[in-house]
């Protein structure tokens, strides 16, 4: 069984849409009067999927086939007109459509190679979009307090284990396990992660042609802090 076609199946499982979530992007998108959005590194598509219901033109893209599948599937289910599709972050050229507005979350931007692709997202993210909002673990409480394994996740059917290695090159390889409670089968999978700090983030949205507009710590728009538990930061292209 490969990994990701576990994590796929059990995503939703392991990683359910939070109501905070799904209020605190409600809000943004009636904030900025966007009307249609683009969900960078959509999982298994569940903010896509009930945005749309509610009226938003909402297109989610992941570079996973097997959770764009499951995204699909669960539009169809419950009647949301969303839209998916296979993409990468670091080309978007193949889509045609534009968007009032991006969202990218769920540390989906750490998953570039270095500074000069987290760029190249960037400005991927202004050809298609006037107004962006990312979310990432916070970083800077990651690297300064050296922390080398977040919290367990437990569920009926697993447990879901998170490690981090601090690599000599500055970046992060990230483990995960799953473990599963009937069979006691354990898949396992190791991405490197660029730990891309709140100051870092901010240089680069200037850099490629993005305004910063507001910086939060949590979805409950507690201001953020270097012990705040996430990164989250709106921007709009300096052209809007």
């Amino acid at each position: 069984m490969e990994f990701y076609q576990s994590l796929a199946k059990y995503y939703d499982e392991i990683f359910p849409l939070k109501k905070a979530q799904e209020t605190f992007i409600r809000n943004y998108l009636k904030q900025e009067a966007l009307n249609s959005v683009l969900d960078v590194g959509c999982g298994t598509g569940s903010l896509a999927t009930v945005l749309a219901q509610g009226g938003i033109a909402a297109h989610g893209v992941d570079l996973s086939t097997e959770m764009i599948e499951i995204a699909r599937k669960k539009a169809q289910a419950v009647g949301s007109p969303a839209m998916f599709s296979v993409a990468d972050m670091r080309n978007l050229s193949g889509m045609e459509v534009e968007f009032d507005g991006i969202v990218c979350l769920g540390n989906t931007l750490a998953h570039v190679s270095g500074e000069t692709e987290l760029k190249q997202v960037l400005t991927q993210f202004r050809l298609k979009a006037a107004h962006v909002l990312v979310q990432t673990v916070n970083y800077d409480r990651i690297i300064a307090k050296q922390i080398k394994e977040l919290p367990v996740i437990k569920t009926p059917s697993l447990t879901f284990q998170r490690f981090y290695t601090f690599c000599s090159d500055g970046g992060l390889d990230f483990t995960t396990k799953i473990l599963f409670s009937d069979s006691g089968e354990e898949v396992s999978g190791v991405n490197r992660l660029y730990p891309v700090t709140c100051s870092e983030l901010r240089k680069a949205f200037e850099e490629t042609g993005w305004k910063m507009t507001e910086q939060w710590g949590n979805f409950e728009k507690e201001p953020w802090t270097p012990d705040s538990p996430a990164t989250i930061l709106a921007a709009k292209s300096v052209d809007a």
